[in-house]
């Protein structure tokens, strides 16, 4: 899955998808002189090579599956249109098709619109306990979405909920108040989970907009209102249109959330329909490839959006009276509602979803009439002490160890390349390392099923960390690209004049320098190891099955109390990572740094 973009030194900027700027500014040579285009060194050949394998390759190779007639390594297979144009020449999956957009467009403009009234009463009043309540907006991203659409199926299914079931006794009528399974109870779940995405951008690009301007519409007469419509909204507008761009982007390809809610709207997401062509008897790989393809465009164009947007946010941005500060705008009595509305947020989203984890995961059966209810931890330590639990328990450690490990490295050599490195392959390797943010990961594992099928390395959890390493370099080289615009180049110039090599000078310099920043990296791609579902339900074996993707089989096989444990096991491994990551490191874990 994908990770929120924070802009540079000005608002919209995201030194990730746009690291080449940076390599536009003059590089002193000698003299003072500004150099022209290196020869391209050792290091971008091969960190052009590792993100080539691993990132072009699982791409190319589910366009070539979709051009054949039968599963990857089958001797009768053959080159056949069938598949594209059953896809993309039929009316069969036009349904699909627009409701998949429909559902991905409303939950973006929900997102931008939650999002950016979070972002601004956070930054533009004085509302109280403004650190706290940040905390509250973006602690779902540091949860999992799966577990947060099993929680809210257990909560209000139109039967078995938890919400429906003690109404009906408690109001004595068969009535259905709430059903999760509908269009927009689906789009409600994404929601929930996709607002810190876009608070993330919008806050950001409002921290670094120059407050002298709404302090001139102050100064000639005008209220809040209309300073915020006429003054801070068009500057704003890139930094939305980004923020929409990229959560449109995320949701195209959500597998996880319709999957597990059964979404009832007449038509079956993409992504979903990708899951059943690969998986599930009788399979058509070329089919589910061709309906990955078809995927990919449109996000591919949501990304050209969302690039075009943060590339024209910088000229709204770049006033100066930098050391103004933001009036804070005097909410009195309106603090109350204000943080009414945070709250229930978080409860939504964190609170309600994790008791009922806890209920479930306590129950010897699937019980939602609070009068039944019969409480023991000997049913969660039954359920977590499984064999199959055990083993998809150290699968996840040994992920969320060296998936987030090897990726901040490889992601250091490509920023190092982009930021550093003048030249063709440096745009090379820009362009090459930021294509998985357009390429969901449901589409991504259909490419590696296709490339890596008939090797050894296919259902094996090296082959997932392979996968997870190359849908996650984007993220780490985000972090990496950050930081390294920050250092000055002279230092490791230095290094190198007294006669230390490009690795070294990394490894002593930049390496320890750059730890803040991969720090917030490690610790980020480890929650997104640890919950990942949508590459790892297809490319995993029976013995290399993560938490995730075990809890998801027991969704499928009805097992609802036995996925309960798992995700409310696997949201306690993630925090504990979190805390000791923020406790004994020191990580900050809000917008400045994430």
């Amino acid at each position: 899955m994908a990770v929120p973009t924070r802009p540079g030194s000005v608002a919209g900027r995201d030194p990730a998808i746009a690291p080449a700027d940076a390599g536009d500014l003059p590089v002193a040579g000698p003299g003072g002189q500004r150099s022209g285009q290196r020869r391209a060194s050792v290091l971008a050949w091969a960190v052009l090579l590792f993100v080539v394998g691993l990132i072009v390759g699982p791409v190319a190779t589910l366009f070539y599956g979709a051009l054949r007639s039968d599963g990857p390594g089958m001797p009768d297979a053959s080159f056949s249109l069938d598949a594209v144009l059953r896809v993309y020449a039929s009316t069969e999956y036009l349904g699909s098709l627009f409701g998949t957009l429909a559902l991905a467009l409303s939950t973006a403009a929900l997102a931008v619109t939650f999002g950016g009234l979070a972002a601004w009463v956070l930054s533009r009043t004085d509302v109280r306990a403004r650190g706290l309540l940040e905390l509250g907006v973006i602690v779902p991203l540091f949860l999992s979405p799966f577990v947060g659409a099993v929680a809210w199926s257990m909560l209000a299914a139109p039967r078995s909920g938890m919400i429906n079931v003690n109404l009906r006794w408690l109001l004595g009528t068969d009535a259905t108040f709430v059903d999760i399974t509908t269009f927009v109870g689906v789009m409600f779940v994404m929601l929930l989970y996709y607002i810190p995405y876009a608070y993330l951008l919008i806050s950001s690009a409002l921290k670094n907009m120059d407050p002298s301007l709404e302090e001139a519409s102050y100064m000639n007469g005008r209220g809040v209102i209309a300073t915020a419509l006429k003054v801070t909204l068009p500057i704003m507008r890139p930094s939305l249109a980004a923020a929409f761009f990229f959560v449109a982007v995320l949701a195209t390809g959500v597998f996880a959330i319709p999957s597990v809610l059964g979404l009832d709207a007449g038509f079956t997401p993409l992504a979903v329909q990708v899951y059943r062509a690969t998986t599930i008897f009788p399979s058509d790989p070329p089919l589910g490839a061709a309906i990955g393809t078809m995927i990919f465009w449109f996000t591919l164009a949501g990304i050209y959006f969302y690039r075009r947007a943060i590339r024209h946010g910088g000229r709204f941005v770049t006033v100066g009276a930098r050391g103004t500060r933001p009036r804070l705008i005097r909410l009195g009595w309106k603090k109350i509602p204000v943080t009414a509305g945070f709250a229930v947020y978080v409860l939504l989203a964190t609170v309600l979803p994790y008791t009922a984890l806890v209920l479930m995961s306590l129950t010897p059966f699937a019980i939602t009439d609070f009068r039944d209810l019969s409480l023991s931890f000997d049913n969660f330590v039954e359920v977590a002490t499984t064999p199959d639990v055990l083993n998809a328990f150290t699968n996840s450690l040994w992920l969320a160890f060296l998936v987030p490990t090897l990726t901040v490295v490889l992601g250091v050599a490509v920023a190092y390349v982009v930021v550093r490195e003048r030249g063709r392959l440096s745009g090379l390797v820009d362009y090459i390392s930021t294509v998985p943010i357009a390429v969901p990961g449901i589409v991504f594992a259909t490419g590696i099923v296709w490339l890596y099928l008939r090797s050894p390395l296919y259902g094996t959890l090296t082959l997932i960390v392979v996968a997870l390493v190359g849908v996650y370099i984007p993220h780490a080289a985000r972090f990496a690209s950050a930081g390294l615009i920050q250092i000055d180049k002279s230092l490791e110039e230095a290094g190198r004049m007294s006669g230390a090599g490009k690795l070294r000078v990394i490894r002593t310099i930049t390496f320890p320098l750059l730890r803040p920043s991969l720090m917030s990296a490690w610790i980020l791609l480890y929650v997104f190891a640890m919950r990942e579902v949508d590459e790892a339900v297809i490319i995993a074996g029976p013995n290399s099955r993560p938490l995730a993707v075990l809890a998801f089989s027991f969704i499928e096989a009805g097992a609802i109390r036995n996925s309960a444990v798992i995700g409310l096991l696997l949201t306690l491994v993630m925090l504990t990572g979190v805390l000791i990551a923020r406790m004994v490191f020191r990580v900050r874990l809000d917008s400045s740094s994430l």
